[in-house]
């Protein structure tokens, strides 16, 4: 059975019921647990982009919570970044964290995560900074306890100036920044496409195109004013080179994608298409596509048209900066492209190929390779000819192609640049020059994450399952039943046992 919108609507509002609920009985432990669940649901499904109900409850929750507010006078050049994610090479961590030290800021670093395993190269810049404190929020606190142990740090810390780099369902960060209006609070905005809690915590949204401050501005309710336009650049370093299938001719002419493997599902499989077209333009043509998730379809196209000498997966890649070294041209992922990815080959001055249709301009390259660009330059294509007619040019030339990197390349803000953009930016909370309004047709991008969910994905009895465990059958027997005698959760059953079976034989061998 499908998935429908209204389906996916009705389990939303029942949990955020049972958050208003667990308020009102004064659970703010669970209710917070039950916003964040909320809040899952909205970001995998494209159907609204901010609550106000779930964004005053938040408000509710903090004035609670911490009911004894310390008014403070913010002490100059004192900065904190609140980090959820802390993830080297991921994100837009070290790009603000190196723009702050530059700044010789005093800076305390919250990190409010589980692991910092993958933090190594972000530990190491903020130790090397004399003037910064690294604070560890204790993973093993309840929410409400970390809400009251953060305030208190930061209280102390007495800032002027928050960045606040979170996750859509970050409900301890958002409860905290409620209570500190003292603060200017900056969100840099990872997911400008999609659903996050924040809005009332927040005084600027940083946002890296008009695409996002056009969706701030309709769907958010933020002000103009509110919203604030800062490039930013991808981080590059990255393990050795582990080099590419031995098949993979001297010769040949490779085209490298990838990207998480949903962004190319829909448009009744446009990009596979588009993969085939690029194929058949010349026998030189191999295509490498990295990436993670269900890459079921995949496999199946280059087995149903015989492409195992052409079309690659490579998977997920540690060595991604090199991978795009050693390539030609980078395609753009397509009904939904990838920012950094596309950041990648302008920073390493490849030529880039990129197709959308009009109805999604999100999808627009120019939107991520946009410092000190104009009118004139363009990237993608809207029409497949125009596009052919590019791809034909690139594979033929060379020169062409090392033109049009070097052409990329300088639409890629550097990290002084991000630097000095960043504090003249909030230094006068405002842009020289307004956001320019993009129109969006919500509906077409809405309808994209409904036809993957019901032709590729399947995830949303498995979201509501993995949220609520047992009680999934209490709260919401219809999607727990349809998981139960689905395909996937047998799957993932077997996936389990497989894994302890693993186990048991390395512990008895």
């Amino acid at each position: 059975m499908e998935t429908s919108i209204q389906e996916i609507q009705n389990v939303f509002d029942k949990i955020k019921l049972l958050a208003l609920k667990e308020f009102d009985n004064k659970n703010y432990e669970l209710s917070l647990q039950y916003i964040e669940a909320a809040a899952h649901v909205a970001y995998s499904f494209n159907w609204k982009y901010a609550d106000e109900v779930l964004e005053n409850l938040m408000v509710a929750i903090s004035d609670v919570i911490i009911a004894e507010r310390s008014v403070f006078i913010p002490i100059q050049g004192r900065i904190v970044f609140y980090d959820v994610f802390a993830l080297d090479n991921r994100g837009l961590t070290q790009q603000y964290l190196r723009a702050l030290i530059s700044w010789g800021v005093e800076l305390l670093f919250i990190f409010e995560g589980d692991d910092l395993s993958h933090s190594k190269q972000i530990m190491s810049e903020i130790k090397s900074y004399s003037k910064a404190e690294l604070f560890v929020v204790d993973h093993s606190l309840t929410k409400t306890e970390k809400i009251n142990c953060i305030y208190n740090k930061i209280i102390d810390f007495k800032p002027e100036k928050a960045f606040l780099h979170l996750n859509p369902s970050s409900v301890v960060a958002i409860s905290v920044w409620n209570s500190l209006k003292e603060v200017a609070r900056y969100l840099v905005n990872l997911t400008d496409h999609a659903f996050w809690l924040g809005t009332k915590c927040i005084d600027y949204s940083l946002e890296f195109r008009n695409y996002g401050c056009t969706v701030s501005y309709e769907k958010r309710n933020l002000s103009e004013d509110q919203l604030l336009i800062q490039p930013y650049y991808p981080i590059m370093q990255c393990k050795p080179f582990i080099g590419f299938p031995s098949q993979i001719a001297d010769d040949a002419i490779k085209i490298f994608t990838g990207g998480s493997y949903y962004k190319m599902y829909g448009k009744s499989d446009f990009f596979l298409n588009l993969l085939k077209l690029l194929i058949e333009l010349d026998s030189k043509i191999v295509i490498l596509l990295a990436g993670h998730g269900h890459d079921g379809p995949i496999k199946q196209f280059i087995s149903d048209n015989k492409y195992e000498r052409r079309l690659f997966l490579l998977g997920s890649r540690p060595d991604i900066t090199h991978v795009f070294e050693h390539c030609d041209i980078y395609l753009s992922t397509y009904p939904l492209t990838g920012g950094l990815m596309g950041q990648y080959a302008a920073s390493l001055a490849k030529p880039i190929l990129s197709y959308t249709s009009d109805d999604i301009p999100s999808n627009f390259a120019e939107g991520f390779i946009n410092w000190n660009t104009n009118s004139d330059f363009k990237i993608t294509h809207t029409t497949l000819d125009s596009f052919t007619a590019e791809a034909l040019k690139m594979i033929e030339s060379k020169f062409y192609r090392e033109k049009k990197g070097n052409e990329n390349k300088k639409h890629i803000i550097t990290e002084k640049e991000f630097s000095e953009h960043l504090r003249n930016l909030v230094s006068l909370n405002r842009m020289e020059n307004p956001f320019v309004k993009e129109v969006i047709d919500y509906k077409v991008f809405l309808d994209l994450y409904i036809e993957n969910e019901n032709k590729y994905l399947k995830q949303f009895n498995y979201l509501i399952v993995s949220q609520f465990k047992f009680q999934s059958l209490l709260l919401f027997p219809k999607q727990s039943i349809s998981f139960i005698f689905s395909a996937k959760s047998w799957t993932i059953i077997g996936k389990f046992f497989n894994k302890r079976k693993v186990d048991f034989n390395m512990k008895n061998a």
